[in-house]
């Protein structure tokens, strides 16, 4: 009898086997079609698996209120999250992938970014997925003109605790371009450790990579990424007498203007943030008690230069009596304080927009002052401040990207 359960106990132990061994198989296939299925079949599978692991895995609809693309232009957008398994017998957690891929038409003898974005429709959501500005994002390097950020005080494509990727390609033989845009969110990894952000990058370089062959667009390629560095952080601001990046150049104001965020110039990539303080050095930005006054000033060009130049012009063209970003005029105040200039850029990308804005601007959103609504009241010195730091923020950048002098307000 005894012999006879042991047996009986092997033969379900051997068809339990076999049953994980065809099923095994299976269950990957389903898991590749999956894969394979989601954004149009531009997904690389070895960096996906790479981060989510052999699956199960579930897709679904990616970034929603994007603008829908026009002019013959292509889009797609998909997110694949692994499924938490229960009593898997090992680990598991929540992890998704989030996708975007754009066209990017070419701007060379088409009319400006400006007159362009004046006429698409008004109010069907934001052209390309967002870059935070609030501090400066870290650059991808290896030759890529691309972007690495946290969720961690920012509004991020991925969420909090996330990381997002952003890839600009030039297509070969005026074609225009590609924007790819990955965001990553894995619940039990940190970001701290370089081989986690390294493996998030790659998924925005291999998708760029296989949209590029996939779409016909043949751009020039980066080298494989075999490290990527954090984004700055709140306490890690320099002199700004000692900046040699981003905010290189940029003039301070005594005490009141002594401190720097800064990134590292981004090789053309499509955004440059330079954020400037006084205070004690070491007191990281915004804090309570912290400097009166900070200013952020933000480079952006080609797909972003656009987008930021419709959604002032959304925001504000019909209401506005000064011109704003996406008038015909090539400089102006913004909307409740700030700055903003151009610059020529000969790669057909379209003009480059610069902006500097004073912590205590409004983005043209009015507020209650004794019964009245009203927008900050900058001084004569504010406002030549803002004019000197525009200057030495935009000829600094506008010069390593190889466009014209920007033209100031």
């Amino acid at each position: 009898m005894g012999l006879t359960s042991c047996g009986v106990l092997v033969a379900l132990a051997l068809i339990a086997g076999g049953y994980y061994w065809w099923g095994g198989p299976h269950e990957r296939r389903v898991a590749q079609r999956v894969l394979d299925e989601a954004c149009g079949g531009v997904l690389p599978s070895d960096e996906m698996r790479a981060v989510l692991g052999e699956g199960p895995f579930r897709s679904g609809r990616g970034r929603t209120g994007l603008r829908e693309a026009y002019d013959g232009e292509r889009q797609v957008t998909c997110a694949v999250s692994r499924r938490t398994e229960h009593h898997a017998g090992h680990p598991t957690h929540d992890a998704s992938v989030e996708v975007s891929v754009q066209s990017v038409p070419e701007r060379r003898g088409s009319p400006s970014a400006e007159g362009r974005a004046a006429e698409l429709p008004r109010g069907y959501g934001v052209l390309y997925p967002e870059v935070p500005v609030e501090l400066p994002p870290a650059a991808l390097g290896g030759g890529w003109r691309g972007l690495f950020t946290t969720g961690e005080g920012f509004t991020n494509l991925a969420g909090r605790d996330s990381a997002t990727t952003t890839v600009l390609l030039d297509c070969a033989r005026g074609g225009g371009g590609l924007l790819v845009t990955v965001g990553v969110s894995d619940e039990d990894v940190t970001l701290d450790d370089p081989r986690h952000r390294a493996a998030y990058a790659r998924i925005a370089t291999a998708t760029a990579a296989k949209a590029s062959r996939t779409w016909g667009c043949d751009a020039p390629l980066g080298k494989p990424l075999r490290t990527v560095a954090l984004p700055v952080n709140a306490d890690e601001d320099v002199p700004l007498a000692d900046a040699s990046g981003t905010c290189r150049g940029v003039p301070g104001r005594g005490a009141r203007v002594s401190r720097a965020w800064e990134g590292r110039p981004s090789g053309g990539g499509p955004v440059e943030v330079c954020v400037l303080a006084g205070g004690r050095t070491g007191t990281p930005a915004g804090a309570p008690g912290g400097e009166a006054r900070r200013y952020r000033l933000v480079a952006y060009y080609g797909p972003y230069a656009e987008a930021e130049r419709l959604r002032q012009q959304e925001r504000h063209g019909r209401y506005s009596e000064e011109p704003v970003p996406g008038d015909d005029a090539p400089a102006g105040r913004l909307p409740g304080g700030g700055h903003w200039a151009s610059a020529t850029c000969h790669d057909g990308s379209g003009p480059a927009l610069f902006t500097v804005r004073p912590s205590d601007a409004t983005d043209g959103e009015a507020y209650e002052t004794d019964g009245e609504r009203r927008a900050p009241k900058p001084s004569a010195a504010d406002l030549a401040y803002e004019h000197a730091a525009l200057k030495g923020f935009a000829g600094r950048s506008a010069r390593e990207h190889g466009c014209g002098a920007p033209k100031l307000p």
